[in-house]
């Protein structure tokens, strides 16, 4: 799990955002006020009724994303997961996240 201060409470649309697209998500990226980096994950239920499947693929993508806190300081970014994503392990969620923050 994320820490409070790198967690979006609320999800808007910016602006000058850059969006992303992976076979397993979709990744919009925009600047922050403050100097942190803040993910915010949407899962819905169109990926999977059950509630147990949301919350592993939330769980999925925020052990994923805490190895590229260092790298994305002052973005907001929101991940938006598709339904490939639902049963992927964190090692390749994690290759999909360093294929796309390295652009």
């Amino acid at each position: 799990m994320l820490k409070r201060e790198n967690r979006l409470s609320k999800i808007i649309r910016k602006t000058g955002e850059k969006k992303y697209n992976s076979a397993l998500f979709t990744i919009r990226i925009s600047d922050s006020k403050d100097g942190k980096v803040r993910f915010g994950f949407v899962v819905s239920k169109k990926i999977d009724k059950r509630a147990v499947v949301r919350n592993r693929t939330k769980r999925v993508l925020s052990d994923a994303a805490k190895d590229f806190l260092e790298d994305l300081a002052g973005k907001d970014i929101v991940v938006v997961a598709k339904k490939s994503l639902t049963f992927t392990e964190k090692e390749d969620v994690e290759k999909e996240f360093g294929s796309i923050f390295k652009k």
